[in-house]
């Protein structure tokens, strides 16, 4: 009777766990596809954050010149001529600072066809305005303007 106990145990075997039929597989995710789709997703984001916040920067930079550019335009229609701009060569308005550099300059004056304009060349200042904001450069601007008289 051992003899058959023995036989019987040892053909005896604990039933395993039911196979999934590969229909049942397909309508889910294992948990190695869940994590790399959570990894292509933070790759993702992470660019997309990065890129909002340079974006973010620029405009704040952008919107910075334009502002230098108004002080640096306003600050060259307070003189019509150099004279009037080197009494004021520099100032304050709000956090902004500019500074004013008035060099004389000849410009020659050319023909239509490349030849030199009878009179010679203009007497006349070029202008360079700076324009700083925490004592940094943000803008700068040149251009000239006539004497009142002759330098």
């Amino acid at each position: 009777m051992s003899n058959v106990a023995l036989s019987l145990g040892s053909a005896w075997r604990a039933p395993l766990a039911p196979r999934l039929s590969s229909a049942r597989r397909v309508r889910g995710f294992s948990l190695l596809e869940a994590l790399v789709a959570m990894a292509i997703a933070s790759i993702a984001l992470a660019s997309l954050y990065r890129s909002v916040g340079q974006g973010s920067k620029n405009v704040v930079d952008v919107e910075a010149r334009v502002q230098a550019t108004l002080v640096a335009r306003s600050a060259l229609a307070a003189g019509t001529f150099a004279e009037d701009l080197i009494r004021q060569d520099s100032g304050q308005s709000g956090p902004w600072q500019w500074h004013i550099q008035v060099a004389p300059e000849q410009v020659p004056v050319m023909e239509e066809d490349g030849r030199p304009a009878p009179g010679g060349p203009l007497q006349a200042a070029r202008v360079t305005v700076e324009v700083r904001k925490d004592g940094v450069p943000v803008s700068t601007w040149t251009t000239w303007k006539p004497y009142r008289g002759a330098p």
